[in-house]
């Protein structure tokens, strides 16, 4: 853009502002709404092994966009003005639709026992809502899989932790008996507490349990 005249250089540094504030704004717009949720998130998994992933997905999210700049910079800029007049104001309409049915998704888990699941799934929906209201359909269908990706941020239930957590502390403790047993080294699997033990058996007829925690 070296050769490009003043007035073409203005109106570039007037659309990359506009598209920056437009960031900007559905950047500020989910934080105000979901900053509560967000801080009880990211607290858990400070203080929980199950929920320490999620430490993760913005860095992951981060990159994800990264990754998809160059598509990007290419379609933010591109507008609906070629469009019939009857069709150009739908993918705003639908991003108004989108964003109100989060709201109500919002609203609506807030008074169930399990808010906090429900304001993660709405979160997704929000911002693929207001990216339809402010930037473009392309736009959207470039950073589908992102904002997707943000749906590992909704807390999984606690019975499925579990019962992922069981069956493989079962697995870990029968492996590690058959591989103890192999070389030579005899042992047991007991359950104690509902948790799988392996007991060594030790040469003098003592015993060494190693229980492995769901």
């Amino acid at each position: 853009m070296k050769n490009a005249t003043p007035t073409v250089r203005q109106q570039l540094n007037a659309n990359a502002l506009v598209i920056s504030l437009k960031a900007v704004t559905i950047l500020v717009a989910t934080l105000i709404i979901f900053y509560q949720d967000l801080a009880i998130i990211i607290n858990n998994a400070l203080h929980s092994e199950l929920m320490s992933y999620v430490l993760v997905i913005p860095i992951l999210f981060i990159y994800l966009v990264y990754r998809k700049r160059k598509m990007l910079r290419a379609v933010i800029p591109l507008e609906n003005k070629n469009q019939p007049k009857e069709t150009r104001h739908l993918p705003a309409i639908a991003g108004l639709l989108l964003s109100t049915t989060a709201m109500l998704l919002y609203w609506y888990g807030s008074y169930t026992f399990t808010p906090l699941e429900y304001h993660m799934f709405a979160l997704p929906m929000f911002v693929a809502g207001l990216s339809l209201i402010l930037l473009t359909p392309q736009t959207l269908r470039q950073l589908a899989f992102p904002i997707a990706f943000l749906l590992f941020l909704v807390p999984p239930p606690s019975e499925i932790l579990f019962a992922v957590g069981a069956t493989l502390s079962i697995v870990s403790a029968t492996a590690s008996n058959a591989i103890a047993n192999v070389i030579g080294i005899p042992s047991t699997i007991i359950s104690e507490y509902d948790n799988p033990t392996v007991v060594i058996t030790r040469p003098n007829g003592t015993t060494i349990p190693f229980t492995v925690d769901i």
